[in-house]
């Protein structure tokens, strides 16, 4: 008996260690869910909402480490984050009790209805506000070919990467040597738009600096 139980706390230990990034992003979703309640999602809209509101944040934390996991291969950031976001709704649904109770209350049985809720959270798992898009950390590398590129390290140790490709206000010194931000703690205002990728023949969607701050 002893023995059982021993191995049984092994398995637990170790699946706990081993558990993946989706793992991780549905849990932080389904937790989100459950503190909510179940009585104010009474349509279509309210239930989008929970949902855009529970999953968004966490498949937006989350996007490069899902985007390897998953074996996602686009190079543009936006289809990459759809794709992320139809494969975290599908397996919501599955995977935790409160949402597919949820779901069924709303969506009931209709298949196209359950399909159109995926849907919408694989289009826009972020909200599209500007203002909103803040980032803070630490600038690690400058890459001055163009589109001139910086890569920040964040407050939750994720490497993200920006374009500076429009006039933004800073000291002179950093435009005319980029490398100076090299080791500065800054904060950057940012909103996903498009550049042509000449390589890849195509348009790809990419972060791109607003404002930039030193803190």
């Amino acid at each position: 008996m002893k023995k059982i139980l021993l191995g049984l706390v092994v398995m637990s230990s170790f699946s706990l260690v081993a558990q993946t990034t989706m793992d991780k992003t549905l849990n932080a979703a389904c937790d989100c869910i459950n503190k909510k309640n179940s009585a104010d999602v009474v349509d279509y809209d309210s239930y989008l909402a929970l949902v855009i509101e529970c999953a968004s944040p966490v498949i937006l934390k989350n996007q490069e480490e899902l985007k390897d996991e998953l074996n996602i291969k686009t190079r543009d950031e936006m289809e990459a984050i759809e794709e992320i976001g139809g494969k975290v709704g599908e397996r919501l649904v599955l995977e935790c009790p409160k949402f597919m109770e949820i779901t069924m209350k709303v969506l009931g049985e209709d298949e196209q209805f359950m399909d159109m809720a995926i849907d919408e959270l694989s289009e826009d798992p972020v909200p599209i506000d500007e203002g909103d898009l803040i980032e803070e950390g630490t600038v690690i590398t400058v890459t001055k070919a163009f589109p001139c590129q910086l890569t920040v390290k964040n407050n939750l140790g994720e490497t993200l990467n920006y374009l500076w490709t429009e006039p933004i206000d800073i000291a002179d010194e950093f435009v005319a040597n980029p490398d100076a931000l090299k080791g500065k703690k800054v904060n950057i205002v940012y909103y996903y738009g498009d550049i042509y990728d000449a390589q890849a023949g195509e348009y790809v969607t990419r972060k791109i600096i607003m404002e930039l701050t030193l803190q």
